[in-house]
């Protein structure tokens, strides 16, 4: 039962990791040279529990917060870095490149990207997450898929996210609510869901007084 539950949690906490990949970004790109900075903060846990006669059933809760930066690097094109938890101990830095390929009447776009992180029994590791993002600037979904090797195990998930951007009255801010559902594929039983909330803007009013 020890292992299964060293497993759920190590799961979560790469669930929670990559998860902010595709969080509060929909299929719209900045121009070039604008850039935004953002927080973020995610609660994960999982729908079906673990059973054991020993001990009874267990469920695995985790949540994080993220600090991400993007900036509009070319034509249609967005590049992006996030810091999620502690990135020294038991966290994430992620980087990715987002490619909007179709702007009507659906915006599209694929986005690419790598993780290193380290897990709960401190072991380096590294993936990479294919995602594609549709919708509006408002309401949009992501469909992504992660992968992450180290020495110790190989994990494979896939995820469904559902955003919607709400713009802040006055100025360029933009709240994001989103939801979650991630599925481990070596086990398709073991379902997560997620919730999470972000806060966006432009750099430059990250620092005014």
């Amino acid at each position: 039962m020890f292992k299964k539950s060293v497993f759920l949690l190590f799961s979560v906490l790469l669930l929670i990791s990559c998860y902010p990949l595709g969080t509060f970004q929909g299929p719209e790109v900045l121009p070039v040279g604008a850039e935004t900075m953002g927080i973020g903060l995610s609660w994960m846990t999982n729908i079906t529990s673990l059973q054991d006669s020993s001990s009874g059933n267990e469920t695995a809760f985790v949540a994080d917060g993220s600090l991400l930066f993007r900036r509009g690097f070319a034509h249609h094109t967005e590049i992006g870095i996030k810091f999620v938890g502690r990135p020294w101990t038991r966290g994430a830095l992620l980087t990715d490149v987002k490619w909007q390929v179709v702007q009507e009447p659906l915006m599209v776009a694929v986005d690419f990207g790598l993780s290193y992180w380290t897990n709960i029994d401190i072991l380096a590791s590294v993936g990479y997450h294919p995602a594609l993002i549709v919708g509006n600037e408002q309401l949009f979904s992501v469909f992504q898929y992660n992968y992450v090797r180290s020495s110790a195990r190989i994990l494979k998930t896939q995820d469904l996210l559902l955003g919607y951007h709400i713009p802040m009255s006055d100025n360029d801010y933009i709240f994001t609510p989103l939801f979650g559902l991630h599925q481990d594929k070596s086990d398709p039983g073991n379902i997560f869901y997620s919730l999470g909330f972000g806060f966006a803007g432009p750099v430059d009013d990250w620092w005014r007084p």
